[in-house]
């Protein structure tokens, strides 16, 4: 990505335990990036959100692709804040409405395929 520091790494961790029980998939993460200290970031993507990305993009929605789509998603979000420099909270929620704010998201998800979900 343009901007984005070379030295820069966000690692994916796996899925949050029990996050379904708040209505949603939570994908964690650890950014390290030059300058700051090392963080730990959840990423939680709202069960509202995945139904949207799986209709737009015409995948079926399932907890394999909810799981794909919060690590996607995820690593998307972080990566453009990253960019922008800016402040990285440690939880971070995706929903219906962050997707219509920010529709490069949605383009995100496309990379998934129905077969993987």
């Amino acid at each position: 990505m343009k901007g984005f520091p070379e030295m820069t790494t966000i690692q994916y961790q796996g899925l949050g335990e029990c996050s379904e029980l708040w209505g949603g998939t939570q994908a964690d993460f650890v950014l390290d990036w030059p300058g700051r200290p090392a963080r730990e970031v959840a990423v939680f993507l709202q069960d509202a959100a995945a139904g949207v990305l799986a209709e737009v993009n015409a995948f079926e929605d399932n907890s394999h692709f909810r799981a794909a789509a919060a690590r996607v998603l995820g690593e998307a979000w972080l990566e453009a804040e990253v960019e922008r420099q800016g402040q990285i909270d440690s939880f971070i929620v995706i929903s219906a409405a962050t997707l219509a704010d920010r529709p490069e998201l949605i383009a995100a998800a496309r990379v998934l395929s129905s077969s993987g979900s």
